[in-house]
């Protein structure tokens, strides 16, 4: 039996759990413990700003140049807010003294360069304790895989760059992204067609639940749990209305992820 069949009898197993049985809560996910930069003391409107101009590391001008590498000529900056405080004096209610005290005035524009629109001295990276299966055929896809660590989120696929961040080491994880990539390459990177918001979301967990049990690591309770914050609902039939309705999508990602596989030579 091929792994493509394996894993679709798998995703009938699931969609039937899915649909018959409400599974436990499951606790967090282990973030990794990335490197230091500049962006991880930001705030997380500050971190999400910086996702959505397709990276994960940004940083002043200077501050470039203070790890030996420097902004490309043309390169555009984007802008993140950073408060104006100010120093005031004010009465004490309780003393009636005067005292100074800072207070928030305002928000200002401050301009940041993105990793990718600068050159020069290579920086350290996050090496994962294993490499989660299917490495290979993200790779053959032609996709990045990096480990940072970006507030409120335990991984994405970013679009632009066709990246996998990673902030986590579940492989389920990598499986979600992963699922994302495919989803895109079932519609030729044009991603104005690309099943996202809630539906996409469906389909990257279910797939990735369905990899995450063919090899070992079954992330069954998170994935019920993650499905059903979209349902609405912590019926189990509203799960699995849901399940069946992305069904398709989730079969062809999966088949399309194992052909793929197959495809690949490995070196003698």
């Amino acid at each position: 039996m091929t792994d493509s069949k394996i894993a679709l009898e798998e995703l009938e197993k699931i969609v039937q759990l899915f649909s018959s049985k409400e599974l436990p809560n499951t606790c967090a996910k282990a973030l990794i413990d990335s490197i230091e930069k500049p962006s991880s003391s930001w705030s997380l409107g500050n971190q999400i700003l910086m996702v959505i101009h397709g990276t994960s590391d940004a940083r002043g001008y200077r501050q470039w140049q203070e790890v030996n590498r420097y902004v490309r000529q043309g390169a555009k900056a984007f802008y993140i807010l950073g408060p104006i405080i100010v120093k005031r004096k004010v009465i004490d209610e309780e003393t009636k003294q005067e005292k100074e005290e800072s207070a928030l005035v305002g928000f200002k524009g401050i301009p940041v360069f993105r990793y990718e629109d600068t050159e020069g001295k290579e920086l350290p990276v996050y090496k994962p304790k294993e490499i989660p299966p299917l490495t290979d055929v993200a790779k053959a896809w032609g996709l990045l895989i990096k480990y940072e660590r970006v507030a409120g989120e335990y991984g994405h696929y970013n679009f632009q760059d066709r990246s996998i961040i990673l902030s986590t080491e579940a492989w389920d994880t990598f499986f979600h992204e992963l699922a994302h990539a495919g989803d895109a390459m079932l519609e030729n990177h044009d991603f104005n067609k690309v099943t996202h918001e809630g539906v996409g979301e469906v389909v990257a967990v279910l797939t990735a639940a369905t990899l995450a049990r063919i090899y070992g690591r079954p992330s069954d309770a998170y994935s019920w749990n993650y499905i059903a914050r979209y349902a609405e609902s912590k019926k189990p039939e509203a799960v699995g209305r849901l399940c069946i309705r992305v069904l398709s999508k989730v079969q062809k990602i999966i088949s399309t992820i194992f052909e793929t596989k197959a495809q690949i030579i490995v070196p003698a």
